[in-house]
């Protein structure tokens, strides 16, 4: 039960912590990676300040590593040097997938020489199939003494094949070729250099697998982002998603079509001249085309009045319209509605007698129709 727990536990803090770094809205910085380890006989001596073997630290090293690697899409490949070994090729990167490639890394080495070029030039064929930006990740206290020379092969792949080498250090006081792996990684500028000592602290391990794999971007200003493509920007736009092609008010939202009636009203009245009653026949004509849709019949009046009586007034000539387009024209009464406005929504002023006539008007909203751009 104990052991259950324990896996729990691992598993929850893995779940938040790659939360977390989805939240940062991380970018990849290369497409494809190779970790090389170096299993020659000196990777089996014990590392200067430890009781460890050097390649004993390696992989578990690599094991602390993989488990902060967040999953971009990747793909990663695994090999040993001395002797030359894939232990996964080229494959998307999961930790998980990773992780058991990673537990696969050999131990006990022997008396190994060390062609770490031959290591190197054995990843050839991998990044040969490999597009987009490579890393290889060498473990490696850098001693060489067999073998083509570890720098010249890694400078022709550097350009060759579009290489960024990294460089995990296990050179110590006793034994190790610092300068080597230092000017391996100076082949290119985006090269990272790190001692296994410096890797020993959580932080250091974190800052050099972001260094390696991943930029952590921006955040994007929401008020610089319009994601409907309406032309109103995030922060206020109160209809997001509004499909393409239609208008919008500042607020970004869908602007309903709106058919003035050319029905305009004497003071005080509401009923309809029949002057207007073939403007009413149009517009029954004209929502032949739209069948199904509603429409709220709005009226309107001038200023003159209190805004109480101008209210009841404006509902008697919607009311008025109404009636006319049901009993006289025919059209389907559970599809129209009418409401008054009074004086609330001018549309000329009103301290002229013309603005006056234009505001005691009738407008239509078709409801679900909406103004196109």
């Amino acid at each position: 039960m104990r052991k259950c727990t324990l896996v729990l536990l691992m598993f929850l803090a893995l779940s938040v912590a790659t939360g977390a770094m989805a939240a940062q809205n991380l970018v990849k910085k290369v497409d494809n990676f190779i970790i090389l380890v170096d299993r020659s006989g000196s990777m089996d001596d014990k590392y200067v300040g430890t009781k460890d073997k050097k390649i004993v630290l390696a992989k578990a090293l690599l094991e602390r590593m993989n488990a902060m690697i967040p999953e971009l899409g990747y793909n990663g490949g695994l090999n040993t040097a001395a002797p030359a070994s894939e232990i996964q090729a080229l494959a998307p990167f999961t930790v998980a997938s990773y992780g058991a490639s990673v537990a696969k890394v050999p131990t006990l080495i022997g008396a190994n020489p060390t062609p770490l070029g031959v290591g190197l030039k054995a990843l050839e064929p991998a990044l040969q199939g490999a597009s987009g930006r490579n890393a290889v990740i060498i473990l490696s206290d850098g001693q060489e003494n067999a073998g083509e020379g570890s720098l010249k092969v890694a400078a022709a792949m550097a350009e060759k094949y579009n290489v960024c080498f990294h460089t995990i250090s296990f050179a110590d006081t006793v034994s190790g070729n610092q300068k080597l792996l230092d000017d391996i990684t100076a082949l290119k500028s985006c090269g990272v250099a790190a001692s296994a000592a410096q890797l020993a602290d959580d932080a250091a391990m974190k800052q050099f697998v972001k260094a390696v794999f991943y930029d952590v971007a921006a955040a994007a200003d929401p008020c610089a982002l319009d994601d409907d493509a309406d032309g109103v920007d995030n922060c206020k736009d109160t209809c997001p998603g509004t499909p393409a092609g239609l208008a919008v008010d500042a607020s970004g939202c869908p602007i309903p079509m709106v058919v003035k009636l050319k029905v305009n009203f004497d003071f005080d009245k509401s009923d309809i001249k029949p002057q207007y009653h073939q403007e009413l026949a149009d517009f029954a004509t004209f929502m032949k085309q739209h069948p199904g849709v509603s429409v709220e019949i709005d009226g309107h009046t001038d200023s003159k009045g209190t805004d109480e009586y101008n209210q009841k007034l404006s509902q008697r000539r919607a009311n008025s319209v109404r009636e006319y387009l049901v009993k006289k024209l025919g059209m389907d009464g559970s599809k129209l509605t009418a409401v008054g406005f009074g004086e609330s929504k001018p549309v000329a002023s009103n301290d002229t007698d013309a603005g006056r006539a234009e505001n005691r008007r009738i407008e239509a909203v078709l409801k679900g129709v909406y103004k196109k751009k």
